[in-house]
């Protein structure tokens, strides 16, 4: 991979973009080379955007912002084998099927194809070895998660594997920017919002089953069956997403054992991945937003971008009251849970391509 892999942005002026933008411009395996926007952004350069993100903007992107049409129209998978989208549900249904065509591999973060049967949906650190048991060689969609739930299913997932859940009841505290740069703008105003996210328990409970899923000996997926209970809200905070949990086990569990459980969560599978933090849950006594959200920093401030902050999860001590387990857990939404999420997710399959 000397010299980096060439890959596209689908998406150039949103919070999701910027932060992929951010991770790419000196990413060691990847090269952006080119980048698709709406017709409002096509033809102008990144640099000639609005920023959002708190963090300076690269000064080595100027790449000039191409049509969906003109991407598809030129599209060379040997030139860029790799897409990375940002798009809104109902462009990405379009857009993403048509570069596979073209021989493209897309990890999206659209929530498009999220369910789909035949298109996994991935955190690497809770169910990648689907990866490595399906046929999903070349050119294809590879979905990573809605945000809300990475912290979600990096925490139970470990307690599922070991003791089964029986039962979830899950209460967010979702920031701004999950709802995008004008809410995020408008917030960060003063402006009023709606506390309320419709839809989004229900696309959180459905991902929840099938990433804690059961892999048959054929390499079907049996969805879990637990029962959950989500209520979701939105918050004030810019940045940052806290989730609530509590949790019962078919098998008795102490606080000991969930603490063992998370703190031998390895990193991915092993691999030395470039946005992979060494711990991917940190235990902390309390939540503070402001520092957790560099959860997972590694380089000092001399070695330049760091990859990996952002990229852990915080989690509380497990408190257990009658058979019910309770913990917090908080993560940088627009990092793990949305564009780092998707470009870890792209080095960890490239890199088992690489290994077979």
């Amino acid at each position: 991979m000397e010299g980096g892999v060439g890959v596209i942005l689908l998406g150039a002026g949103g919070l999701v973009a910027q932060r992929i933008q951010e991770r790419l411009a000196s990413h060691p395996l990847f090269i952006l080379e080119k980048v698709a926007g709406s017709p409002d952004t096509a033809g102008r350069r990144l640099t000639d955007l609005r920023w959002d993100l708190d963090s300076p903007r690269p000064i080595n992107l100027k790449n000039i912002i191409l049509s969906m049409k003109e991407l598809l129209d030129t599209y060379d998978p040997n030139k860029t084998p790799i897409a990375f989208s940002t798009l809104p549900a109902n462009i990405a249904a379009e857009v993403e099927p048509a570069l596979v065509k073209r021989g493209c591999r897309v990890y999206s973060n659209a929530s498009t194809h999220r369910m789909l049967p035949d298109i996994p949906l991935i955190i690497p650190e809770v169910n990648g070895t689907a990866l490595e048991r399906g046929d999903f060689e070349g050119a294809g969609i590879v979905c990573s998660t809605n945000c809300t739930i990475m912290p979600v299913a990096m925490t139970l997932a470990p307690i599922h594997r070991a003791y089964r859940i029986r039962n979830v009841r899950i209460r967010t505290e979702q920031s701004l920017s999950g709802g995008g740069a004008n809410l995020l703008r408008r917030g960060r105003l003063g402006g009023t919002f709606d506390r309320e996210i419709p839809g989004e328990a229900e696309k959180m409970e459905e991902e929840l089953h099938r990433l804690l899923a059961d892999i048959d000996e054929d390499g079907n997926e049996e969805h879990a069956t637990f029962d959950v209970d989500i209520q979701c809200s939105r918050v004030s905070r810019p940045f940052g997403h806290e989730v609530h949990i509590e949790a019962r086990t078919e098998k008795m569990i102490d606080e000991e054992e969930v603490l063992r459980l998370w703190t031998t969560c390895s990193s991915v599978l092993h691999l030395p991945l470039p946005s992979s933090p060494t711990f991917p849950l940190i235990v902390r006594e309390a939540i503070h937003p402001d520092r957790d959200l560099q959860a997972g920093k590694e380089a000092s401030e001399s070695s330049g971008f760091d990859l990996k902050q952002g990229m852990a999860i915080v989690v509380t001590p497990p408190i257990i009251e009658n058979g019910w387990i309770r913990w917090s857990a908080f993560s940088a939404n627009t990092i793990r849970g949305a564009a780092g999420g998707c470009v870890l997710l792209a080095e960890f399959d490239t890199q088992l391509k690489s290994r077979s």
